[in-house]
């Protein structure tokens, strides 16, 4: 039992020292909260920091109450709220454009004349859609004929023995020697005799006489089906001798364009010898674009020319449209039949074909205004003082340097017709740089709607920063006052980078006043310049717009 005592007696002498260790720590706590390492195990837990307030134009002033920087008077921000924003403008989900965003720009008249800027207004026209397509001449297929013989044999004489002669059904082409030929003559004329040694014994209505007759035929038949000519058969019955060279006549008339003979050539049953081509009939094969393809049909009418005949057209239609696509070069074969009195087309030429397609009448703009970005189609309109809203449209026939447009324009709206290439440039470098947030989609005016008058102006005038009011004033064409509609203004300021100053944007709802006048109040948070869009709809119908600047005192 004496070592049992033992260990509770050390047992309860630890516990008393442990509880002796952690009153003296929590005595002596202030002094050793400033030793180092251990100081803050004892330490209070410190007080949460006061939120900073910083301009965010010059980060050097700070507060920790809110006011305003007394070097540009713009309103002091959190600095959490300041550092969320650059975090949302640098973020792909918020500054990142759709590919194809475009904003509103203002061009000044000077950038106008240099880039060569020019206004065309979107006006009603008939277009008369003409399409035009290069292709060759080439044979009609139809037209086209071998000529072969039945039988083997050998050359002996050639009448034709050269490529690109015309030639006349019936001309005689070549002499051929066959032994099979020959045999078949005799056959033939034994089978004459016999029938005429019967004739002569055998009584009226023998069978022999029948039987005789079946004979001879059954050999003048087999001369024939050898393709033999049929003055040939008749020299053969009238002079009863047969020939070793047997003369071959043209089947067709036409030019010879391929010759595979030569004098002495052993030829067999079923060769071509000669091809020859019926050149009073052509075709010309022209490649055409698939988005023309919708207008081109079979038996259209179309106009053929050539070089070689300047001044002369040939009347030609639409024989057949290929049923599939060139996948490299995007067009159809279409393939046009024409006469060819003369023979003043020859296969080989190049042919500009014309087929005009039904005339249509629409709303135009130049087809230069028109801007692709590949999913969508553009128009910059111009609102006036050098800015141009870029606006989705759907196009139609395109003609005449002219394209129609079927929705987003209303008619007597101005639009880029020139330099477009710049004026989209600045667009989409403009909706990169602020992280462009598009309006909303609004309907274009309704066809026919006439412009309306948009009068803007701020209290105070000039506007400074800080609290303004912003009066809108709408009227249609005719200075009649356009009420109960919705009238939105946004002030916007492009980000400065350099001065970690993220994009500043106001959106302003303004409320009817009576008389065609729209008031409502909104902050200008620093002195500058803002780019100033008004918007005016009804019922979600957007019946104006305009773009205008003002420089905040």
């Amino acid at each position: 039992m004496p070592a049992a005592a033992s260990r509770r007696t050390l047992l309860v002498l630890a516990i008393v020292a442990a509880l002796a260790a952690a009153a003296g720590a929590y005595a002596f706590r202030g002094t050793l909260a400033r030793v180092p390492v251990v100081g803050g195990w004892f330490g209070a837990p410190p007080a949460p920091a006061a939120d900073l307030y910083i301009c965010p134009m010059h980060p050097e002033v700070q507060s920790t109450t809110p006011g305003r920087c007394p070097k540009c008077g713009m309103d002091l921000v959190k600095a959490s709220e300041l550092a969320e924003a650059s975090h949302d403008h640098d973020s792909a989900g918020g500054a990142v454009p759709p590919a194809d965003a475009r904003a509103p720009i203002q061009l000044d008249l000077r950038r106008q004349q240099l880039i060569g800027v020019r206004l065309a207004g979107a006006e009603p026209a008939t277009l008369d859609r003409s399409i035009r397509a290069v292709g060759n001449v080439t044979f009609d297929e139809t037209r086209l004929a071998d000529v072969n013989v039945q039988v083997d044999g050998f050359l002996r004489r050639l009448d034709v023995d050269a490529t690109g002669v015309f030639v006349a059904k019936g001309q005689p082409l070549f002499a051929i020697y066959s032994p099979e030929l020959l045999a078949t003559q005799n056959e033939y004329l034994l089978a004459l005799r016999a029938q005429a040694q019967v004739r002569a014994t055998a009584a009226a209505g023998d069978e022999a006489v029948g039987y005789a007759d079946c004979l001879a035929e059954a050999a003048r038949r087999r001369l024939a089906l050898w393709q033999l000519p049929a003055a040939e058969i008749e020299e053969l019955e009238r002079t009863r001798q047969p020939r070793d060279s047997v003369t071959f006549t043209s089947p067709a008339a036409g030019y010879v364009i391929e010759k595979n003979v030569v004098s002495g050539q052993r030829v067999m049953a079923g060769e071509r010898l000669y091809r020859l081509a019926d050149l009073s009939a052509v075709w010309v094969e022209a490649d055409v674009y698939e988005r023309d393809l919708a207008v081109v049909k079979p038996g259209a009418k179309a106009l053929v020319t050539v070089d070689a005949w300047p001044g002369e057209t040939f009347a030609a239609r639409v024989l057949l449209v290929a049923p599939a696509l060139d996948a490299a070069t995007r067009t159809a074969r279409v393939r046009f039949a024409l006469p060819n009195p003369g023979a003043k087309l020859r296969p080989g030429m190049f042919a500009n074909v014309e087929l005009t397609a039904a005339s249509t009448r629409g709303l135009t703009v130049p087809a230069d205004a028109v801007v692709d970005s590949g999913t969508r189609r553009f128009v910059f309109v111009s609102q006036g003082d050098g800015f141009f809203e870029p606006r989705p449209v759907e196009i139609g026939t395109r003609a005449n340097g002219l394209i129609e447009i079927t929705k987003g324009l209303a008619e007597g709206e101005q639009v880029a017709a020139a330099a477009t290439f710049f004026i989209d440039s600045e667009s989409q470098l403009r909706a990169a740089m602020e992280g462009f947030e598009a309006l909303p989609d609004l309907a274009a005016p309704a066809e026919g709607a006439a412009r309306l008058e948009i009068g803007f102006r701020t209290d105070p005038d000039p506007p400074r920063n800080g609290d303004s009011g912003f009066e809108v004033t709408v009227r249609d064409a005719a200075g009649a006052p356009v009420a109960d509609a919705e009238v939105a203004v946004r002030l916007y300021m492009a980000p400065m980078p350099s001065m970690n100053m993220p994009a500043m944007k106001t959106d302003v709802a303004l409320l009817p006043a009576g008389g065609g006048v729209y008031r409502g109040r909104g902050t200008i948070s620093m002195a500058g310049k803002w780019d100033v869009s008004v918007t005016v709809t009804r019922g979600g119908q957007r019946l104006g717009s305009r773009m205008l600047g003002l420089v905040a005192k």
